[in-house]
């Protein structure tokens, strides 16, 4: 049960922010005088508050209660969540997407770095796996009852937030207490440190970029949809509900997928993600979309995990939270540049317009996949030399 509790923390975590993207459309119709881009926010303002409260957590992990930290998470998660149905105005609507990310910014580092304190190895990439899979099977939930709810009205599409009711329940009966213990002998050396803030920075560049792109999706399919007459935000519901199901069966089986291919699966993983935004540019309708968003859905499943999976391996005695905290700044730094990021780089490479940004990611995530395929033969040597010495 102990597993069971610590995974449930992941549903509220990754895709907080995008959880009412099928409500999008919607609520910019419902405020006409707000500029779209604004109105784009609403899913990644909570980026703003995630990034310096993840840092913080990482901080405070090590000398508050652990679940002291969970309940106050779940507290903000869910009155700045089920709070922004009740606003009048998207001003007020981004002031609460913003407390929203002061519970999300506490949670995520936590969900993850409580996996790398308790596991290791084998297990520990087994259950990173889980932990992607339940992200996943939270966005799934959230994102069909938002399109349900969103086609009554888009109020009740933030209802949703209140899954954190029962993982509430879930971290009080389950979780165990823990209450830190400083030592002096535990503080890390200084070089050792700075190596394992460099390794982690590394790990954040590439979630920055991943979510950069990934968040295209949740940000623009609903107005992707409806400029392509492809359906309303029941569709937009079933869309993103679709993508994270094909991630969510990817995360069950990514301890199994990461041992067969080996160092071949981060080429493999990125070159699927680049099909797929080519596919979404070129062939706007709806079976080559939902095919699109499967092979999408595959790809960031594979990734997300993979990243965390890298930023845990442990230097020394460093705290598998030290190092989620850094990574979530940079995932959730490339949630709130997403929108901004890909349109003014779509502009000045192919074009403007929702296709134009899938088709200029195709070719930038196709360039990294290409990379990282060459330099699998230097990984090899590199790590041979290791071993030799």
């Amino acid at each position: 049960m102990i597993q069971l509790a610590v995974l449930s923390l992941s549903l509220l975590t990754v895709m907080s922010g995008a959880a009412v993207a099928p409500a999008l459309a919607e609520i910019i119709a419902f405020f006409p005088n707000s500029p779209a881009l604004l109105g784009k926010m609403i899913l990644t303002t909570p980026a703003l508050t995630i990034i310096p409260v993840s840092l913080l957590t990482g901080f405070l992990s090590s000398r508050v209660s652990r679940k002291k930290l969970l309940y106050s998470g779940i507290f903000f998660y869910i009155i700045g969540g089920a709070g922004g149905g009740t606003v009048g105005s998207i001003p007020l609507l981004l002031a609460m997407r913003a407390v929203l990310g002061v519970g999300v910014g506490i949670l995520m580092p936590l969900a993850t770095g409580i996996i790398a304190d308790l596991y290791s190895g084998t297990e520990k990439t087994r259950i990173m796996g889980f932990s992607s899979a339940s992200t996943n099977l939270g966005a799934i939930i959230a994102t069909l009852l938002s399109g349900i709810l969103a086609s009554l009205h888009w109020r009740a599409a933030f209802s949703i937030y209140l899954l954190g009711l029962p993982v509430l329940f879930l971290v009080f009966a389950f979780i165990p207490e823990h209450h830190p213990v400083t030592k002096e002998n535990d503080s890390p050396r200084t070089d050792q440190a700075a190596g394992n803030l460099a390794r982690y920075g590394l790990w954040g560049a590439g979630m920055f970029f991943v979510m950069a792109a990934f968040y295209t999706i949740p940000v623009n399919i609903a107005l992707y949809i409806v400029d392509n007459g492809l359906g309303d935000s029941r569709m937009a519901g079933l869309a993103m509900a679709l993508m994270t199901a094909s991630s969510f069966v990817t995360g069950l089986g990514f301890g199994r997928i990461y041992t067969f291919f080996g160092r071949w699966l981060p080429a493999m993983s990125l070159a699927a993600f680049s099909i797929s935004f080519f596919c979404l540019s070129a062939f706007p309708s709806r079976v080559p979309m939902m095919g699109s968003l499967v092979l999408n859905g595959i790809g960031f499943g594979i990734l997300v995990p993979l990243i965390m999976n890298g930023v845990t391996q442990k230097t020394g005695r460093a705290s598998g939270t030290a190092g989620t905290s850094v990574v979530t700044c940079f995932l959730f730094a490339g949630q709130f540049a997403s929108p901004v990021l890909t349109e003014k780089a779509a502009a000045l490479t192919i074009g403007s317009g929702i296709q134009n940004i899938f088709l200029m990611l195709f070719f930038f995530i196709g360039a990294a996949a290409l990379l990282a395929a060459i330099s699998i033969p230097f990984t090899r040597k590199s790590q041979r030399r290791s071993h030799e010495k």
